[in-house]
């Protein structure tokens, strides 16, 4: 099983390949969206870590490293921010009249530096924590940052309440719904290829109010009088 630091490192590798990719991606005429679809992933990615480490890393780490806490304090100051970057960036991605005035430019450029003090904060507080606990806690903080990476919100929330009671149960509801909303979306990953319509069937020209196709049309008709044809054969005569 890999450790706690092992797998804070492959989310902070993944994370940090994305922020790259938010300034390279370049639209198409296949994709236009691309650049747009890069900066959403980078920002669902990034949701999810703050969440697991959240759950699943900070509370352990304030009980075993109490000379932590200014460590805690920093984490904390940059985490807000980045949800307030994070959720601008969700608005031009949208097309939200209330998005904030800054450009999209400009809250790339504030998100990649706000990921940098993040991992030079976390990845020595993480390294030290691994060499505190001991074997059976470092498994129990494993499964449950695993756990908590799938049930993360994929969106900033910056507005719900962090309390101490009421924070993990808001953004458990605040995940669940972000999922339903994914799928609704289709949001898919930044590097995959935009998949192609696929066209409407003779329901979906129905549905859709639209005149059905000729060449859909014709085919339709054809089939239909095959059908009628065969069935008014007598059996044995049938070709």
């Amino acid at each position: 099983m890999a450790s706690p630091l092992a797998l804070i490192r492959v989310s902070h590798d993944h994370i940090d390949d994305l922020v790259r990719l938010t300034f390279s991606a370049s639209a198409t005429s296949e994709d236009p969206r691309r650049p747009l679809r890069a900066a959403d992933m980078l920002v669902a990615a990034i949701s999810i870590h703050m969440y697991a480490v959240q759950t699943a890393v900070y509370p352990m780490a304030r009980r075993s490293l109490p000379d932590r806490r200014t460590c805690f304090t920093e984490l904390h100051t940059v985490a807000r921010e980045t949800e307030s970057v994070t959720r601008g960036i969700s608005q031009h991605i949208q097309g939200d009249v209330h998005r904030p005035n800054e450009s999209m430019q400009t809250l790339r450029e504030r998100l990649a530096e706000l990921e940098e003090q993040h991992v030079a904060i976390e990845d020595p507080m993480v390294a030290e924590l691994d060499e505190t606990l001991s074997d059976p806690e470092l498994r129990r903080m494993v499964t449950l940052f695993e756990r908590s990476v799938q049930r993360a919100p994929t969106r900033p929330h910056p507005h719900l309440p962090r309390t101490a009671v009421l924070s993990g149960l808001v953004l458990r509801v605040a995940g669940s719904w972000d999922h339903v909303l994914d799928a609704m979306d289709a949001r898919v990953a930044a590097d995959a290829p935009a998949r192609a319509p696929i066209p409407a069937g003779l329901w979906g020209w129905y549905l859709l109010g639209r005149p059905i196709p000729s060449s859909q049309s014709e085919q339709a008709t054809g089939s239909g009088q095959d059908g009628q044809r065969n069935a008014a054969q007598p059996k044995g005569t049938r070709s």
